[in-house]
């Protein structure tokens, strides 16, 4: 199993226009800016799902090559 996280603080109005569901409101911690304001290189680099997916990718490999 893998996992990953992405902490922040939710900010009361939003801002920013890329991403969805809560980009514009999450502030990433150490960020001054939400989600939707960060590029898509920027997001994918520190999101849950980039995270998670980068931790498969070992587990990925070593299922190839037991086959």
């Amino acid at each position: 199993m893998v996992n990953g996280r992405l902490r922040g603080t939710l900010r009361r109005a939003p801002s920013g226009n890329g991403g969805f569901g809560y980009d514009a409101i999450l502030q990433p911690e150490g960020e001054t800016r939400t989600c939707a304001e960060l590029t898509a290189g920027e997001k994918n680099a520190i999101s849950h799902r980039g995270k998670a997916f980068r931790a498969l990718v070992p587990a990925v490999r070593e299922l190839l090559d037991l086959r």
